[in-house]
């Protein structure tokens, strides 16, 4: 079987007997990419119903960072999870791994997608809900990649370790400078980190306020950052 002058991956099909490589775990790839795009499409639908119903233009700019977390995080199917699992190749005894980390946290990205968009039906215009769940859904991004890397480092498959060691540096910053920022308007995390489901929100952030404007910047300076460093790989281009 040949490999890729491109990309340094398996041919889809072998060269001596025409053979299709890989196809249980394309097909795999493929229902992950399904049960991923329902949750990530139903959210941006919510968001987009959210904006169209409150009749006004005070949670667009929230809708903006959503479109980018949308294009961010659609392709973490095909490159993330195809990664992940492509490290463990001939590792057979950590091949458990995909069905124990991998997919479920690429379930839980798509979640906090979802609960992020939800966040913009609230009434009363509080972005609180909205920065928490994008911080969540960044942090758990930084673990992800995190072990991906470590995973290919250790198995010897880092031929685009430093590509997501810059995805992950990025993520981790911003997770920074978003709790940094709480810490300074709030002088507490502890509101921070109250569940999703708690009844009543610990927090305002208002639209038109400088803590507002703050977090929103982050998250807009993260957003652009992560589609100037992943545009290439997500395409399928990569770098000389």
């Amino acid at each position: 079987m040949e490999k890729c002058l491109v990309c340094g991956s398996k041919k889809k099909i072998c060269k001596t007997c025409g053979a299709e490589l890989h196809k249980r775990f394309d097909d795999f790839i493929m229902r992950a990419e399904v049960i991923y795009a329902i949750f990530m499409a139903w959210g941006f639908a919510s968001s987009a119903e959210a904006v169209i119903r409150q009749k006004t233009w005070v949670s667009f700019p929230l809708m903006v960072i959503s479109t980018f977390v949308l294009i961010r995080f659609f392709f973490a199917p095909t490159r993330n999870l195809h990664s992940a699992a492509m490290t463990t190749e001939h590792c057979h005894r950590w091949h458990w791994l995909v069905f124990v980390a991998d997919f479920p946290l690429l379930v839980f990205h798509s979640f906090a997608f979802y609960t992020m968009c939800l966040a913009l039906s609230l009434e009363n215009g509080n972005a609180y809900r909205f920065f928490q769940w994008f911080v969540i859904l960044l942090s758990a991004n930084v673990i992800w990649l995190a072990s991906i890397a470590f995973r290919m480092r250790i198995f010897g498959r880092d031929r685009h370790y430093l590509t997501f060691i810059k995805w992950c540096v990025n993520n981790f910053i911003s997770v920074i400078l978003f709790l940094i920022t709480f810490k300074i308007y709030n002088g507490t995390f502890v509101s921070f980190a109250q569940l999703f489901f708690t009844k009543d929100l610990p927090l305002l952030i208002a639209p038109g306020t400088n803590f507002y404007r703050v977090l929103y910047g982050i998250a807009l300076l993260n957003c652009l950052v992560d589609v100037i460093l992943t545009a290439s790989d997500y395409l399928g281009f990569d770098r000389k």
